[in-house]
């Protein structure tokens, strides 16, 4: 496994304030992505969502996933790779404050204050990379 801490690939998520896109299987075996804000820790991607939400329970009965970083516009670059997730209720508001400070920053806004007063509700989602595949077309796209 590729760890997420080699300096190149570091430095692009933890720089980026895009979401991650999270590739996982529904109940009748249609994959499907969602998009949610991230964090990394220790090797580690973690997202927060409401416990009730769907992702929750299809990540719960199929801990399998899929997922990308990256830009949308040119030069096209980013990180994709497998992974396996764990929803951890304890830690979900924890998660939450840290997303919310990375996206919108520590003053207080009409979104964060929503967030912030339901996050007794929210779990953490611990994404665990098994593989992990960088690529940047900068060079061919040096022109676009």
């Amino acid at each position: 496994m590729q760890k997420l801490d080699s300096k190149e690939i570091d430095k692009f998520i933890s720089d980026s304030k895009i979401p991650i896109r999270i590739a996982f299987m529904k109940d009748v075996g249609v994959p499907a992505v969602i998009s949610l804000w991230y964090v990394c820790k220790e090797d580690k991607i973690y997202c927060a969502t409401q416990k009730k939400a769907k992702i929750v329970s299809y990540l719960q009965k199929n801990p399998i996933c899929g997922f990308e970083i990256a830009a949308d516009k040119p030069p096209y670059k980013g990180i994709r790779g497998e992974a396996t997730v764990r929803i951890l209720n304890e830690t979900g508001a924890h998660v939450l404050d840290l997303l919310v400070d990375k996206y919108l920053g520590e003053k207080e806004s009409t979104l964060s204050k929503f967030l912030r007063d339901n996050s007794k509700t929210e779990v953490a989602i611990e994404i665990t990379p098994q593989k992990i595949f960088n690529y940047d077309y900068s060079k061919r796209m040096k022109d676009v």
